[in-house]
């Protein structure tokens, strides 16, 4: 009859696993040329096609029981029907099989209550009155006739799904800053170029500045004049292992055309204290535990993308099981560095030597001042920044104290 509103009907014939009902949504999704994943047929055409078990019966009523895993499938198998890139395939078909692989544990909760909701008159028994009388009943009738539908749900075990789109035009726009008082260092998403006989690779560009005035508000830095390191592969991951708490400290050197810039790398004061050199410059800046999560994140999206088939427990294990167990090599207590040219260094053997002549150094007043940040070429003790940063500009190698007292 004209004026009177239809009520919206769920389609019967429809075996849906997640109903859209935002078809405002839907129209969008269309416009935008993306597939809209709807009923479990949708979502079984996708799997064959990507040669993928399909979805039984019985694991359709385990997605049924359990919303949150529902629509946490849906979402994977979206992105796997509109992925246009090999890696992106590679993500979506891995987060698929951690969804079906957790349903297969997740028990089968009871759907009588539901169900009975879901019951039309034309489905109900009318030798059955039962069914309908806690419709009818307060809350306090209810509770003495259904206590398990008023109980709070059991909540599943959450999968949370990283969806990466970024491109790599729009690796230099993403990134993240620690501003500190007397300078400023910032980490960016970044790609290595490629060269003849080797391919780019993904990696971070690091950053930092000093501040112009210290006395001004707001801060202004010289970014103009800023230190920039891009980290080598194997400077990535040894910076994600400090970040994810697996190694207390890492210092890199000989970047730059010149091969004279270097950072170093340290957890201390429930932060990571991060030092910049050039030759005549240097740097520091606290970055607190905030932007440890920021800058944490953006580690570990370019380990992922160079590696697209490591989820995040297979990153930890591995980063755990290489960092977390790297024996110590300073004299000052506890602690791991690593630095290029140092895997000879890391043998047993190596090690013992090393040791000697760091005790060595120590009783002849050579021990660092500050922070380890090289060690001496001649004889392996270990040299702080500003000594390293002294020898370097006067005699081009990195030279501790005595062993540049005989130079002259």
């Amino acid at each position: 009859m004209p004026g009177i509103r239809k009520k919206a009907v769920r389609p019967k014939n429809c075996d849906i696993l997640l109903f859209v009902q935002a078809k405002v949504g839907v129209a969008l999704m269309e416009a935008q040329n993306v597939v809209s994943i709807r009923t479990l047929r949708d979502i079984n055409e996708v799997l064959v096609e990507n040669n993928l078990k399909e979805i039984d019966g019985e694991e359709h009523r385990r997605f049924r029981t359990h919303s949150e895993l529902s629509a946490t499938l849906r979402r994977a198998v979206v992105l796997l029907a509109n992925s246009h890139t090999a890696r992106d395939k590679v993500l979506a078909v891995q987060q698929i099989r951690q969804v079906r692989e957790r349903i297969a544990k997740a028990p089968v909760e009871a759907q009588s209550a539901p169900a009975a909701e879901r019951a039309t008159p034309a489905t109900t028994p009318a030798t059955e009155p039962a069914a309908a009388a806690p419709r009818t009943t307060s809350v306090t009738s209810r509770s003495r006739v259904e206590p398990a539908t008023l109980r709070e749900p059991r909540t599943p075990d959450r999968v949370v799904l990283a969806t990466d789109t970024v491109t790599d035009a729009d690796l230099r726009y993403i990134s993240h800053c620690a501003y500190g008082a007397k300078a400023a260092l910032s980490m960016a998403l970044a790609k290595s170029k490629e060269s003849d006989n080797r391919p780019g690779f993904y990696t971070i560009l690091m950053e930092g500045a000093d501040v112009v005035d210290p006395q001004a508000r707001p801060r202004i830095y010289d970014w103009q004049n800023r230190i920039s390191i891009m980290f080598t592969k194997a400077e990535l991951v040894a910076v994600a292992a400090v970040f994810y708490g697996y190694l207390r400290e890492c210092s890199f050197s000989s970047h730059g055309p010149a091969h004279d810039k270097g950072f170093f790398l340290e957890r201390k004061d429930g932060g990571i204290i991060a030092r910049m050199n050039a030759t005549g410059r240097s740097l520091t800046v606290k970055i607190a535990a905030p932007d440890m999560v920021y800058m944490g994140g953006l580690l570990t999206r370019q380990i992922r993308a160079e590696y697209p088939w490591l989820d995040n427990e297979a990153l930890t294990g591995l980063l755990r099981g290489a960092f977390a167990a790297t024996p110590p090599l300073a004299n000052d207590g506890p602690r791991s560095a690593t630095q290029p040219g140092s895997a000879a260094r890391e043998g047993n053997g190596a090690r013992q030597g090393n040791a000697a002549r760091q005790g060595n150094a120590a009783r002849q007043g050579n021990a660092p001042r500050g922070p380890v940040a090289d060690q001496c070429a001649s004889c392996g003790a270990d040299v702080d920044q500003r000594v390293r940063d002294y020898s370097q500009q006067k005699y081009g190698q990195t030279l501790c104290l005595p062993c540049q007292k005989q130079r002259h």
